[in-house]
């Protein structure tokens, strides 16, 4: 099968990014894959076996047409388009205009305008996108017009699409917004088949931005009073106010496992609606067990290994992190629940059969 796949980027950044590379590794010897690009992490080079072509439109995320012609043969010769955080609607148009097209929704930008359906006072946006429906989360008038009229032209070029999103949580939201029957295939993950003994630091990681809530779970590390290191896997504007803990940056993908293998547990706090949070499933997969706001997307893999608690709920959060502190047994026994779970629910046959029988659907027509 030729199948061509069309990125925003390449990159090693995010759970998004980690998951396209997994999804082009596992395809290279089967297909013929193609890549192209809008643009390439400095210094990254592609899975091997793969080459990378640039189209530097399928970056952009206003309505531009400029440069999208270089797609026409590619897009006419592949059995399945497969599109990955692809914002620019003339670039969607091009491609769901082939009839072969399958759309990987990775968060909330093709039909949320704001930040990921979650109103200001924190609680789950059920409102369908309007200007008017918006202008609590995008209260200046110019720029709520601009973007709800983007977010409005890929919704729209979307249609026709076959979608997949990681998790149920998004899944109903498509449905939700009149376009159920999405696809949901999470994200593959190897387990480490001997874990380590707990160690005893706690992992903050991702992007230390306010929708993902650094500065509740740090304050309630702080709180804590437990003698363990706070270690930020990644890094964001939010960063230099964490006082204490200790800057990791952002680490291969390798790098990232290697700490979370060594770590007592992931602190996984989020304000917005995850779409579904990859880092936690990485944890588990490790044997560490995750203490998590149970928002979006987090339900799919929150059944095992996890503690949860409520959104600001601080008094949780710190009872959470003494508990693991204090009780090795504990977290061994949740990380051991936490990585039998991955094992069955996210291994890399079971969904990479998903993906394949989609494909054979789309290019069967």
């Amino acid at each position: 099968m030729r199948v061509l796949h069309l990125a925003d980027r390449l990159s090693t950044r995010g759970g998004a990014d980690h998951h396209l590379r997994d999804v082009l590794t596992r395809q290279a010897p089967q297909h013929t894959v193609t890549l192209i690009v809008g643009r390439v992490e400095p210094g990254l080079s592609p899975p091997e076996g793969l080459r990378v072509d640039r189209a530097p439109a399928l970056a952009r995320t206003d309505d531009d047409p400029r440069g999208l012609d270089a797609l026409r043969q590619p897009i006419t010769d592949a059995d399945v388009v497969h599109l990955h955080n692809v914002m620019n609607p003339a670039a969607l148009r091009l491609a769901v205009a082939s009839g072969r097209c399958v759309i990987t929704l990775q968060d909330h930008r093709a039909f949320c305008p704001g930040p990921g359906r979650t109103l200001p006072d924190g609680a789950a946006c059920e409102r369908a996108p309007s200007p008017g429906a918006c202008a609590a989360c995008l209260p200046e008038p110019v720029y709520r017009e601009r973007l709800c009229g983007v977010t409005e032209a890929r919704w729209r070029a979307m249609e026709g699409a076959r979608f997949v999103v990681l998790s149920n949580y998004m899944a109903a939201e498509l449905a939700r917004l009149g376009r159920p029957g999405a696809a949901v295939i999470p994200p593959w993950v190897t387990v480490r088949q001997s874990p380590r003994p707990p160690g005893r630091a706690f992992v903050l990681g991702g992007r230390l931005v306010s929708h993902k809530d650094p500065l509740f779970v740090w304050g309630a590390w702080r709180d804590s009073g437990v003698a363990a290191p706070l270690w930020l896997a990644g890094d964001g504007p939010l960063a230099p106010q964490l006082l204490g803990a200790e800057p990791l940056g952002w680490l291969s993908r390798g790098a990232l496992r290697e700490t979370l293998a060594q770590s007592r547990a992931l602190l996984f706090p989020t304000r917005w609606q995850e779409p579904f949070g990859i880092l936690g499933v990485e944890a588990l997969a490790e044997g560490r067990p995750v203490i998590a706001t149970r928002r979006g997307g987090v339900g799919d893999w929150a059944e095992a290994g996890v503690l949860c608690v409520e959104p600001e709920d601080r008094v949780g959060m710190v009872e959470a992190i003494q508990a693991l502190h204090q009780d090795d047994a504990l977290a061994a026994r949740l990380g051991e629940a936490g990585r039998t779970f991955v094992q069955e629910r996210f291994s890399e046959a079971r969904r990479s059969a998903q993906l394949e029988a989609l494909y054979a659907e789309v290019a069967g027509g």
